[in-house]
């Protein structure tokens, strides 16, 4: 059985005991069995604690981080039971998103969660042994990931680098500037300590690398169009020769692959039952719909709950380059169901699923093999990694840096992406300027789909208003009339508007801090 890397809840659980050991009790007296604060952080053991905690909330919210930014993407729509059952998901595929989106408020409150915990370390751990170094090193890296995240959604949020005291958590929007300047700090600083992925120990493949960090120092100057910064950062990684494309790419989001050779940056989990804290449960909420999907011989487990389905549009893309390895590999219509795995996403009376166009995602499916044992029957338990960063990622980075870079390289770029296409099968592009970065947005959208960056894409690219305009005005109800014709519930008022670029700060933050302003059109 493969080792997971999991890291204990404890951790954090630790660290916020002792951030509370600090309030004056009108005992005066030594409270038993509790280390002060000012006394923890002294040991390696202690300083990893530390880490463990910030890698402890990196896996938390696993089921709002794969639906929130795929749905709000054209590469898929939300599903469910019916409208009620997925309210949240509706929001956001329909733009209509209000500032008490409980999905976007559990992220937020995710990526400060990992600031707060990044704070922590870097203000009580100090650079006195190797160990500690390095711990700092990937709480610096880990924090700037965090500040991506937030700055890309949701744009000038607070900046706050170091435990706030009493008295002082209301803290201002910061601005686009100082946010990206930190997270280049971070990076810059963390990039010369951490290893090389081919230097960390077995125990360590879980944690961030050198090239964790160069990638998104990378990215970070790919989003703010600093496009030779970012050429050369990307370049770091590629001439490391430290990752390469896993040959199968039908394996690359399946535990067979995980941790492999295009491993770059991803999040682990487990499917233990034992550690419940630390697996995934898309399997479950994700999959497609219980009552509806028999599988078949697709592997796949037919007790999923259907919340996140795949839109047509996207299939329609993979046909339309004639992709039909990757489009396998990552959605099925019910031809393609019927065809290869003699399965089926109808029920027993002709009905679809809501929010269902007869397609069945298989890239992060819930395949049987990678969820908790048969006696657990609902089958909500997953351990299949996230994976935020792989090298064909980092290969389509570079082209586009290349491409749109002060001196463009495009015969550089046309050099990865075509590194990307081989391995699907398919023909060298030649394409040169805007055309080039029109195919290198193409193949992106194709090789990443269901990978938490299409809409962060379309929206850096300028190109989410035309894109996603459509979005959620009609939704299958899977059901038909008398005629026979399919019925749908429209929305005329969905779709992206221009402000929907960033998303709304969350009502709690907004309700408790009076110095933070609300993003306009929320």
């Amino acid at each position: 059985m493969k080792t997971k890397y999991i890291f204990k809840s404890i951790a954090l659980s630790t660290l916020i005991s002792l951030s509370l050991t600090g309030c004056n009790d009108f005992l005066d007296t030594t409270q038993r069995g509790v280390t002060p604060q000012e006394n923890f952080y002294q040991t390696d053991a202690e300083a990893l604690q530390a880490l463990y905690a910030i890698y402890d909330k990196l896996q938390s919210s696993n089921l709002n981080t794969f639906e929130y930014k795929n749905i709000l993407s054209d590469d898929a729509q939300a599903g469910g039971g019916g409208r009620s059952d997925n309210s949240t998901g509706n929001e956001l595929n329909e733009f209509d998103i209000p500032a008490s989106n409980t999905m976007l408020k559990s992220m937020f409150t995710k990526y400060y969660e990992m600031i707060y915990c990044c704070n922590i370390l870097l203000k009580n751990v100090k650079e006195d042994s190797d160990t500690k170094e390095l711990c700092i090193a990937e709480a610096k890296c880990l924090r700037a990931y965090a500040y991506f995240e937030l700055v890309t959604l949701w744009g000038p949020v607070p900046l706050v680098t170091e435990p706030l005291e009493a008295g002082n958590y209301n803290q201002p929007n910061s601005t686009i500037e100082a946010l990206y300047a930190q997270i280049e700090k971070d990076l810059s600083e963390a990039i010369p300590v951490l290893p090389l992925k081919s230097q960390q120990g077995a125990a360590q493949k879980a944690q961030v690398s050198k090239g964790t960090a160069q990638s998104l120092l990378g990215k970070a100057y790919l989003f703010q169009k600093k496009y030779d910064e970012a050429a050369a950062a990307f370049e770091e990684v590629i001439t490391s020769k430290e990752y390469d494309l896993y040959p199968d790419y039908s394996q690359i989001t399946r535990q067979a692959s995980e941790f492999g050779c295009e491993s770059v940056f991803e999040i682990s989990y487990t499917a233990d039952l034992t550690e419940v804290l630390e697996s995934t449960c898309i399997a479950a909420y994700c999959g497609p719909r219980s009552g509806y999907f028999k599988a078949g011989s697709t592997g796949l487990s037919e007790t999923g709950w259907g919340m996140v389905s795949p839109e047509p549009g996207l299939r329609e893309a993979f046909l339309e380059e004639g992709d039909l390895i990757r489009q396998k590999a990552t959605v099925l219509n019910e031809e393609d169901l019927a065809n290869y795995y003699g399965a089926s996403i109808r029920a027993s009376d002709g009905s679809l699923p809501y929010g269902c166009d007869g397609l069945v995602r298989t890239k992060y499916g819930p395949y049987m093999d990678e969820i908790a044992e048969s006696n657990e029957s609902y089958h909500t338990i997953s351990g299949t990694n996230f994976r935020i960063i792989r090298y064909a990622d980092v290969l389509l980075m570079a082209a586009e840096a290349q491409n749109r870079k002060s001196s463009p390289d495009d015969i550089k770029a046309q050099g990865y992406v075509n590194e990307v296409r081989k391995r699907v099968q398919l023909p060298a592009i030649s394409s040169t300027g805007d055309a080039l970065f029109e195919d290198i947005k193409k193949e992106r959208r194709l090789e990443l789909a269901f990978e938490f960056v299409r809409f962060q894409d379309l929206v850096r690219w300028g190109d989410a208003e035309k894109v996603l305009k459509e979005s959620g005005k009609k939704t299958s109800l899977g059901t038909y009339d008398s005629n026979g014709n399919p019925m749908y519930f429209e929305n005329p008022n969905a779709g992206f508007k221009s402000y929907n670029v960033l998303m709304p700060f969350p009502d709690t933050e907004i309700s408790v801090n009076p110095n933070i302003k609300q993003n306009e059109g929320y």
